[in-house]
């Protein structure tokens, strides 16, 4: 009885962590799969029934269950390849997020620094300009083009562009929390600034934390979604060649790199940018729905406590 009213009240938490599960598998166990190309073998030409070659890429057949890329690549081993280092982008783009925002917002809180005036700035300027097309208009800045440290750089400012709203919600939250007696204990046995931060408010926050930060993987996966439309990646290098020219080139297999020439594919070879954008689909629903139960089981705890 007590595990069919524990799937009843948290049915959302249970979906969401079996679609973590999920991901997880692909992400850390899938790449050892017998039936992944590991290499990734490029295919120059294929025979055809009448013998003529006929170049990748191949739609999706019985030996190449997602089709191939331009390159002849098997696209379901592209993408069970590159879903680890996608994850891990997303992860580490929204724990830098929240590792500025939440001493930021502490600081706001406090009236410290002159945080709350950055804050205020923040929030008004990228409520007027869409965080999309701020990252597109720093990332392509020469100073960041060419730089060996663009890929940190860009990792920053995909993290940095969305820390106002991030701070603001925490900032809500510490002035709600602080006007508990529970705090006010602590003020009045001498604690200081750090410590009430450490011992007094993490401690009531860190279920709210959790679920604001798994939402945002959710738009952070989005978010590079929409930059792998316009040809914009972390990872990505210019280099000169032959004639001088630079060219900017992408040496990972994340999946919004798939998505770079997708309304050319969509005409086409429709099955790079779609196999693509169902993971990514798949990835922000999922963080969805977790935080969705995470937030049920957090508050069904707390009112049970």
């Amino acid at each position: 009885m007590q595990i069919r009213s524990f799937i009843k009240n948290h049915y959302l938490f249970i979906i969401g962590l079996s679609m973590i599960l999920l991901l997880a598998f692909f992400a850390f166990i899938a790449p050892y799969l017998p039936f992944v190309d590991k290499e990734l073998k490029t295919i120059l030409y294929v025979f055809d029934e009448n013998r003529k070659p006929v170049v990748p890429p191949y739609p999706p057949s019985e030996e190449h269950l997602f089709g191939t890329d331009k390159q002849g690549r098997d696209l379901l081993s592209l993408i069970i390849l590159g879903a680890k280092e996608t994850l891990i982008l997303v992860i580490m783009i929204t724990v830098l997020r929240y590792a500025i925002s939440i001493p930021l917002a502490y600081l706001a809180h406090k009236q410290l620094l002159g945080a709350n005036a950055l804050l205020n700035w923040l929030n008004g300027l990228f409520s007027y300009i869409p965080t999309i097309v701020v990252v597109i208009l720093i990332a392509m800045l020469p100073p960041i083009l060419t730089t060996e440290y663009r890929p940190y750089l860009l990792l920053l400012i995909v993290a940095f562009v969305e820390v106002g709203r991030a701070s603001e919600m925490i900032k809500l939250e510490f002035s709600d929390i602080s006007s508990r007696e529970y705090i006010n204990g602590g003020i009045a046995a001498g604690a200081s600034g750090f410590t009430l931060l450490k011992l007094y408010y993490l401690p009531l926050l860190y279920s709210k934390l959790i679920v604001y930060m798994v939402t945002d993987l959710g738009k952070v996966m989005f978010l590079l979604a929409q930059l792998g439309f316009v040809g914009i990646f972390i990872s990505q290098d210019l280099i000169q060649i032959e004639t001088g020219d630079w060219i900017i080139v992408n040496d990972s297999y994340t999946w919004p790199m798939m998505l770079m020439k997708a309304f050319e594919d969509i005409r086409g070879p429709i099955w790079i940018p779609f196999f693509a954008a169902m993971a990514m689909t798949y990835t922000i629903f999922t963080f969805n729905i977790f935080s969705q139960g995470l937030q049920k089981f957090f508050n069904r705890k707390i009112n049970y406590i």
